[in-house]
């Protein structure tokens, strides 16, 4: 055998070399792209999985809330109201004996509060003002009965640049918002409340609560329920949360979430 065969045989064994390094790392690599887009179906069948599972949560959460504010708004209140009409007309037939006038009107009295609070409870579990007029009344309504209670003075501003149309959505915006509120009115100390919404260019939504209360070390926040039920309706809105809060100086939370159905 010459030079030259040793040197083409050479040639030839390397190249067939580089031939089969190449083949090699081409079915690595398609193996490696297979794994990795399976592993990526099999965490967004997990994570469907789970959304699914928390919307059937939520969805009979919310039907159980609805079941119990007809119940009290149609049966109880309703039954309240005879009860108190009744005591109306003893009130008349009885007007002429003081000291059992003066029990009457105290029962009445009860009566009356017992009846206006059914009617708040039966609100808060579902307010009807929501189906019927819509998220910005229905924020509108929270916000007037917050500040008639003088605890602390909130201002919702620019909700009616909400798009969504999607009943189920618009009532998981006002429990998140419902839930923040009762937040404020039990650990915040806050005197004033705002929340506003603007609207972003990749048509995303971006909500901020913040309060000028105690704050809390952010660092350390527990999952309690109300925080636990605000993630969850973010993430059945597709959106997002983050929380900042300094101690002695307020809290902001900001929630970004798709301004559409």
């Amino acid at each position: 055998m010459n030079e030259n065969d040793i040197v083409i045989y050479i040639l030839l064994s390397l190249v067939i070399m580089l031939v089969f390094a190449f083949a090699v790392i081409w079915f690595l690599n398609q193996t490696q792209k297979k794994l990795t887009s399976s592993k990526i179906k099999e965490q967004e069948l997990l994570l469907n999985f789970r959304k699914e599972m928390l919307l059937n949560t939520v969805k009979t959460e919310e039907n159980e809330r609805n079941r119990i504010s007809k119940e009290l708004h149609d049966d109880v209140t309703s039954q309240l109201s005879i009860i108190n009409l009744n005591i109306h007309l003893l009130k008349q037939k009885l007007s002429d004996n003081e000291d059992m006038f003066k029990i009457i009107d105290h029962i009445e009295s009860s009566l009356k509060k017992s009846t206006e609070r059914t009617r708040t409870i039966s609100h808060e579990l579902m307010p009807l003002i929501l189906k019927k007029f819509g998220l910005h009344h229905a924020l509108q309504e929270l916000e007037d009965a917050i500040n008639i209670t003088e605890v602390f003075h909130l201002d919702i501003t620019n909700d009616h640049i909400i798009h969504i149309k999607d009943d189920f959505k618009l009532l998981h915006i006002y429990r998140i918002i419902q839930e923040l509120v009762n937040n404020a009115l039990k650990y915040s100390k806050a005197k004033n409340v705002h929340i506003s919404f603007e609207e972003k260019q990749d048509l995303n939504i971006k909500m901020t609560y913040s309060d000028d209360g105690v704050g809390f070390d952010d660092k350390k926040i527990n999952s309690g329920l109300g925080l636990s039920n605000m993630n969850a309706r973010i993430t059945l809105l597709d959106g997002t949360v983050e929380i900042s809060s300094i101690i002695e100086s307020g809290t902001t939370i900001t929630f970004i979430f798709p301004n559409h159905d």
